[in-house]
């Protein structure tokens, strides 16, 4: 008898394009005991603006994890073999598959069903990810949606804004987007036509080349994010609102910054929420929901309208911070549970969602212009002093040629603050009148840019 067979093969988690919050996750993984396992697909042409938030074969292994894969082509069966060789060979029994970015929401679901572990709808799979199939899954569960259709030109764009009734601004977007990237709010037809020339027959944001966009009526409102973890066990059923965040935008209709919210004060968001994850499948793990809003005369919040769904963890730290302001929560051990098909033994049933005890706010950094950065102003030392400062980061530096701000992605920086409101109000100060950037560009030697 060998050894081998003597004792339990040790517990596996796989993460699937580990980005957002990787090294928090690979970190509960390692608390929880799990060999970490990750997926990573270098086949997705992503933009180049996102290549810097993804870890190379060496930091994940730094990081923790005992194998890292790469899956080719969105190679189902060649990774499901991979995974099931590697579990043999290293005694492994894999738990649970975790998706950690966009992209690896379609694939992980996928994957799971192909070992027999817990995993959300796949009749539902595209709903998870299509902007289109998603709105008519929500709007079949009964729920409020912005009025869309699928076109790919301008005469498609006329006709269907005939038909949908729809006026200037609309929205144009690439259907299987995410991070704001291929969104686009068009005033006037110039505008939507530069729209459409840059979404049909060009690489979208997940590698694939898109042949229809999506024509969607604007939504006035304000935004929110909420976020979710849902858990399917043979105990219990249930959805957790664990984060809540409001979105201010400028005029523009770029982010300015997002504030933590306490869900108790919009029981309809939440719901709305709620049933929108539950729409599109979401059993096991993170729904990300983002929705626009209105406020009445008495500060009541109503009319919810989604604007997209993930089936994931939120991006931009949310989680991390999630976690600084909420005593005792840990987002990430939650997750792996979640995915691994365990119930929610650390929250109470009779709670449906969690509270902040500190107030947070994440400010965007953004690019006023175009041009080649000269020189970044941020006063470093001033901002780590900050009382509420948790963290800070540049994307740019100097050198680089930049787009002026147009969603997330192409922000110059950001920083997270935590603590008392009024101390983060003052702190928000202090970073706003730190920042410039001086650009050297056509027009002029030098730009003074100043948030």
């Amino acid at each position: 008898m060998t050894t081998q067979t003597l004792h339990k093969p040790k517990p596996a988690i796989v993460l699937v394009d580990p980005v957002t919050d990787y090294k928090q996750a690979i970190n509960a993984g390692l608390q929880l005991d799990y060999n970490i396992i990750s997926i990573q697909l270098p086949d997705v042409a992503l933009p180049t603006k996102f290549q810097s938030f993804i870890p190379t074969e060496l930091a994940l292994k730094a990081a923790g994890v005992s194998h890292t894969l790469s899956m080719h082509h969105r190679d189902i069966f060649a990774i499901t073999q991979q995974l099931q060789i590697i579990a043999k060979e290293c005694y492994l029994q894999i738990d649970g598959i975790i998706p950690l970015s966009e992209v690896g929401v379609e694939v992980s679901d996928l994957i799971a069903s192909c070992l027999g572990l817990p995993h959300n709808s796949l009749e539902l799979l595209t709903s998870r990810r299509d902007k289109g199939i998603m709105k008519h899954a929500v709007q079949q569960a009964g729920l409020r949606i912005a009025k869309y259709a699928r076109i790919s030109s301008i005469d498609d764009l006329h006709i269907n804004m005939q038909l949908l009734q729809l006026t200037y601004p609309i929205v144009v977007k690439v259907p299987s987007g995410f991070s704001t990237t291929g969104v686009f709010i068009c005033s006037n037809e110039q505008e939507a036509t530069k729209a459409l020339n840059s979404i049909i027959d060009k690489t979208g944001p997940d590698g694939r080349t898109v042949k229809m966009a999506l024509l969607e009526e604007y939504i006035n409102g304000i935004e929110f994010a909420i976020n979710l973890i849902a858990f399917k066990s043979s105990s219990e059923g249930r959805l957790l609102v664990t984060d809540m965040w409001k979105y201010q935008k400028t005029k523009q209709a770029r982010y300015d910054n997002a504030e933590i919210c306490n869900p108790e004060n919009y029981p309809e968001l939440v719901s709305y929420a709620c049933d929108v994850a539950k729409a599109v499948g979401v059993q096991y793990g993170a729904a990300h929901v983002e929705l626009k809003a209105r406020q009445d005369e008495n500060g009541k919040w109503f009319d919810p309208v989604m604007i997209e769904v993930g089936a994931r963890l939120s991006g931009g730290r949310k989680s991390t911070m999630a976690q600084a302001a909420i005593d005792n929560w840990d987002p990430f051990t939650t997750l792996i549970k979640s995915h691994c098909g365990m119930s929610c033994k650390a929250i109470p049933k009779d709670i449906n969602y969690l509270t902040p005890n500190r107030f947070v706010r994440h400010l965007f950094l953004p690019v006023e212009r175009a041009g080649r950065v000269k020189q970044i102003q941020f006063d470093e030392a001033t901002i780590s002093n900050l009382p509420t400062i948790h963290s800070s980061v540049m994307i740019v530096k100097e050198g680089d040629i930049v787009e002026e701000t147009t969603d997330i992605v192409s922000c110059a920086g950001f920083v997270w603050l935590v603590g008392e409101q009024a101390q983060v109000d003052t702190d928000t100060k202090a970073v706003l009148d730190s920042f410039s950037l001086i650009l050297d560009d056509e027009e002029r030697s030098e730009v003074v840019l100043s948030v």
